[in-house]
């Protein structure tokens, strides 16, 4: 089994490599693509829903997966994700396009799921969670790297077909560190620790974790929205054009350290009154980042909804394997599939409401109340788990 640094390092490059570029990098190229193919919003908004029924799709075959076969799962994912990047440098008609999308989700899911739970066990077997939050911030640097590489390449006026190609690349590169993780070995079974006599009893946790998983495919369906179309919206803005791929990067910035500052904040006040806070912040960036007259506003809204969502994730997770005894891919995948679903109502029903509005102004207060509903969820859940303790919040494990 390989260590603890190097098994965050790689699970770092492989979300970059899956989730960062393979999922995200459609977003600020969003505007090209329907430029160059001439899709309307609500096409864009499918093929987006499109990529996340194959994150669904994804989720649910890995939580399915053989133990013995996750590697190969693993490596069959970072190939997967890397063709189909390259792929959307050639493709131009709406359902090639979305079966592309769709193989990506997927790809992207296995690489969440197996890369996470993978992740998991090391560190676990190696009692070092606080670099779980390394793994996370593979998502915003990937986001943050594509950002940076669209603005050089379209400051060279290079076509959004190009761009595609140039990502495809650097996932290749990513690649050869991701694949490191491979070599992580067969899960660990969690040691058991004197902090397992204080669990709350089994049914209570089984209440806790169906709340938390509803709630999860909330954060699916609140986030995906913004984190779809926002440089669609500053491109709207022709005074503001020249900033949209800040604007995206700002989301990717944000992220990289936003898990290790959740997760001290967990650590102080406790996992569910940090995730309950996180989804008000996120509410709250949702509706300025739609509604925000000012580009600094649009700019604060990109910031707190990469401040955030990853960190959910992130303590959404390691939350969901404190309740249960299941093994790390079957919980991972689970949570994941909940998310996914969310995933795939918001883009289909923001693009919707979006064209015949005429502005996102009403697709994002949707989002921002099923986030305000989430982190009411997730209140009443963790009062009623800490009932069941004599008053303390179930901590990270």
């Amino acid at each position: 089994m390989i260590g603890a640094p190097r098994a965050a390092l790689a699970g770092m490059a492989a979300l970059a490599l899956g989730m960062g570029i393979g999922r995200f990098a459609y977003t600020p190229l969003l505007p090209a693509l329907m430029q160059e193919t001439g899709l309307s919003l609500q096409v864009a908004g499918y093929l987006a829903s499109a990529n996340f029924a194959g994150y669904l799709i994804g989720a649910l075959a890995s939580m399915r997966l053989p133990r013995a076969r996750r590697r190969t799962a693993f490596v069959t994912a970072i190939a997967l994700s890397v063709l189909t990047t390259l792929s959307m440098a050639v493709l131009t008609q709406p359902w090639p396009l979305a079966l592309s999308r769709l193989l990506s989700g997927a790809a992207s899911a296995f690489i969440m799921v197996q890369g996470s739970a993978m992740v998991l066990d090391v560190l676990t077997a190696h009692r070092r969670p606080q670099l779980f939050a390394a793994l996370y911030a593979g998502v915003g640097a990937g986001i943050a790297l594509t950002a940076l590489a669209i603005e050089i390449l379209s400051r060279a006026g290079v076509p959004g077909a190009t761009a595609w190609a140039a990502l495809g690349a650097l996932s290749a590169l990513l690649a050869i560190p991701a694949l490191g993780l491979s070599d992580a070995g067969l899960p660990v079974t969690r040691p058991t620790d004197s902090a397992s006599a204080s669990q709350p009893p089994a049914a209570a946790r089984a209440k806790a974790l169906r709340a938390l998983t509803l709630a999860y495919g909330g954060l699916g369906f609140g986030y995906v929205i913004t984190a779809t179309f926002i440089v669609v919206m500053v491109r709207s803005r022709a005074d503001w054009r020249a900033w949209e791929m800040m604007v995206w990067c700002l989301v990717g910035l944000a992220a990289v350290p936003s898990n290790w500052l959740w997760q001290r904040a967990a650590r102080r006040f406790g996992p569910w009154r940090a995730m309950i806070a996180a989804y008000l912040l996120e509410a709250f960036g949702v509706a300025v980042a739609a509604a925000g007259q000012h580009l600094v506003l649009v700019m604060l809204g990109a910031a707190l909804l990469g401040g955030t969502f990853m960190a959910i994730t992130a303590l959404g997770l390691t939350t969901a394997r404190s309740l249960t005894d299941t093994d790390s891919a079957r919980v991972v995948g689970r949570m994941t599939a909940a998310f996914g679903l969310g995933q795939i109502l918001g883009p289909a029903a923001g693009g919707w409401l979006a064209e015949h509005s005429g502005s996102f102004i009403a697709p994002s207060a949707l989002a921002g109340a099923v986030l305000v509903a989430s982190a009411l969820l997730l209140a009443v859940a963790a009062r009623r788990l800490a009932d069941q303790t004599g008053g303390a919040i179930v901590g990270l494990r």
